[in-house]
């Protein structure tokens, strides 16, 4: 079963995040002493706070807390100052904080990096660059090599929590290598953004043939792949809206190919409310179908369907050529590994559409025009 990861925009979901918070840190973790089962904070109250919710079959297993930048204050103002940090930084800032996860779940590749995704969806929506946390010091070696945390002061003891703090800031436009791809969106989005996410490992199914369809998904990382010889998708792409359309049953089978797959979620109503509303965004999915149809009726895949999608992850996490693509990253994406990889890899480049910078493995694109002909169905 899929993660579900979702905005706590409800009361219910609030009250299920508070007692979560209150599960881990007091009955699992016996950090502190607390009365009552809920913890939750003034800063809760907030316009300017989004509380992530991350589920596995409606069971409750981790949430996490971004608070955007206010005249009133944050929750990092309890623990450590950080205004002489902050004066010296351009740009609109977020605090995030309550990161909270059971135990067996910790080690789920794409559950963090889920939770950090939305929270910096959210603040790039609001224009914030920079993130400002106090947190547990032995998850600072992930979040370094990942987001690029770094710390800005010594470590320091909080009697309130009993455990240690680390202050840190994060740069939203200087993640490290690898980092950025992970944590860019797709550059092209038709719909407006739902409150639901949901990660899926290697194999699962995301669509099932024969089924009734009441969602639809944008792919936000990873690939997917139909069963057979059919088409691969990728990020930017949209999955499973025929059905929502017409009502009718899925068409295929389509199941998680990289290791993790990140989507968004809409259902039927929230789909056709944005399609009603917006003449626009209906005939930018009529094109999308209709693309696709002329595509099946031409048999135009051009490439093999691996290929085809990496050139269309590479393209569009490169911003069009503008920036580098680590390799082992683009990989792992579009589920080509090893000499199979290395090969599509040379190839490119003995054509001239890419060169790869060997120390680091980044892959820079040079020909962004002919690299798109290996592009196949929208």
């Amino acid at each position: 079963m899929p993660i579900r990861l979702k905005i706590a925009d409800s009361s219910q979901d609030r009250a299920t995040v508070y007692r979560l918070r209150h599960r881990i840190f007091v009955e699992e973790e016996q950090r502190f002493v607390h009365e009552g089962n809920h913890i939750l904070d003034q800063y809760d109250s907030f316009d300017e706070t989004t509380n992530i919710l991350a589920l596995r079959e409606d069971h409750p297993i981790a949430s996490i807390r971004v608070i955007m930048e206010n005249d009133v204050g944050s929750p990092t103002d309890d623990f450590y100052d950080f205004r002489p940090h902050r004066a010296e930084l351009e740009g609109r800032v977020a605090y995030i904080g309550w990161l909270c996860c059971e135990r067996r779940y910790r080690r789920h590749p794409g559950l963090v990096i889920g939770l950090i995704k939305m929270c910096f969806r959210e603040m790039r929506k609001c224009g914030a660059r920079h993130v400002l946390a106090t947190l547990h010091p032995p998850v600072m070696p992930m979040l370094e090599r990942i987001v690029g945390a770094a710390a800005i002061g010594p470590e320091f003891h909080s009697p309130e929590l009993n455990v240690s703090m680390l202050p840190i800031h994060v740069d939203l436009e200087k993640l490290p290598p690898g980092g950025r791809e992970t944590f860019a969106d797709p550059s092209r989005q038709i719909l407006e953004d739902s409150n639901e996410r949901r990660i899926y490992r290697r194999n699962e199914v995301i669509i099932q043939k024969g089924t009734i369809g009441d969602e639809a998904f944008l792919i936000m990382r990873g690939s997917v792949r139909s069963t057979g010889d059919g088409p691969m998708f990728g990020p930017g792409q949209i999955i499973g809206e025929l059905s929502l359309l017409d009502g009718g049953p899925r068409t295929t089978t389509l199941r998680a190919h990289s290791n993790e797959v990140d989507v968004m979620v809409w259902t039927r109503d929230e789909l056709l409310r944005q399609l009603r509303s917006s003449q626009a965004k209906a005939l930018q999915v009529l094109g999308l179908l209709g693309a696709r149809l002329r595509h099946q009726i031409e048999a135009h895949e051009r490439t093999a369907p691996p290929v085809s999608l990496a050139a269309r992850i590479l393209l569009d996490t490169s911003r069009r050529g503008r920036l580098p693509v680590k390799a082992d990253w683009l990989s792992r994406q579009c589920g080509i590994g090893g000499e199979n990889f290395r090969k599509m890899l040379q190839l490119w480049e003995r054509q001239s559409w890419i060169h790869i910078d060997q120390p680091d493995g980044r892959v820079f694109v040079d020909d962004y025009q002919s690299l798109d002909t290996q592009v196949g169905m929208p």
